[in-house]
């Protein structure tokens, strides 16, 4: 995975029972997965990705009529073969179990297709990925997607005493992030005057991680030697000339500040702001 990638796999399940009724249910949202990263959004730009991987439902459905399997043989020909399978679907009961997706909390549900479902005689695995969400491996969702299953009667009832059907799905989702340009606003300038001596290195300056710029300027008559230690010293660091012709402009350094004049006392004068 990518330094700039986050991500993650996991499950869901959902059964229903006649007691669930005939109207929508939501077995799926795809912005839970993304809740838990919502903070990051103040950082970065995020873009979301999300797959849905697998479905399957095991379907027992005892109080229907028993359907066969289709018997098909190694002659057939496709169509025969489909021709077989439909008999069997047109020849016993069935109930419908619709697939439904919308986006966010208040959309209106769209039905995207309904398998017809009938009793094998035992519990059966069914996969619906493919074809009844995609023709594809893999089924992909918008971050704000949901989706649902609901019971249609087709002429032949509804979920009765003992029918289930159990839901399982597998997804993975991804988090690309694309850090935001940093705005951080200056507050205003802070002026500043220190008179330094020849004999010691003064601190003139006390370090500072917000600093945003600091202005110097040597308004006395003797020159002045800067670093960011207090051994400073006539001959090393920053040179400020006399006069107000020596200055410092600095926006990087945010540690403390030592000076020293040469000769003679003298004064550093400027102004110091700070991020906010």
């Amino acid at each position: 995975m990518a330094e700039n990638e986050l991500g993650n796999t996991r499950t869901f399940r959902r059964s229903i029972t006649a007691a669930d009724g005939t109207g929508i249910i939501e077995i799926l949202n795809c912005a839970d997965s993304f809740a838990e990263y919502a903070d990051l959004a103040s950082s970065y730009h995020l873009g979301k990705n999300f797959y849905l991987e697998a479905l399957s439902g095991a379907i027992y459905l005892p109080s229907y009529q028993q359907a066969p399997f289709a018997e098909l043989y190694p002659e057939m020909n496709a169509a025969e073969k489909i021709a077989a399978m439909l008999r069997i679907e047109e020849e016993y009961p069935f109930v419908g179990l619709r697939f439904h997706a919308r986006k966010g909390a208040t959309g209106a549900w769209s039905t995207l297709s309904t398998a017809r479902l009938q009793n094998k005689g035992r519990e059966t695995t069914i996969p619906f990925v493919i074809p009844y969400l995609t023709i594809n491996n893999l089924k992909l969702l918008s971050p704000d997607d949901r989706l649902g299953i609901s019971i249609f009667n087709y002429g032949h009832g509804v979920l009765g005493a003992g029918d289930y059907i159990n839901f399982e799905g597998d997804f993975r989702f991804t988090l690309d992030l694309i850090a935001k340009p940093k705005v951080r606003a200056i507050g205003g300038g802070l002026p500043y005057g220190i008179d330094i001596g020849s004999a010691a290195p003064t601190p003139f300056r006390s370090a500072n991680p917000n600093r945003a710029i600091l202005y110097a300027t040597n308004t006395g008559n003797v020159p002045i030697w800067i670093a960011g230690t207090q051994n400073v010293a006539v001959g090393s660091g920053i040179f400020l000339a006399p006069n107000g012709g020596g200055n410092l402009t600095e926006q990087t350094l945010t540690g403390e500040l030592w000076a020293i004049s040469e000769g003679g006392d003298s004064r550093i004068c400027g102004v110091e702001a700070s991020y906010v």
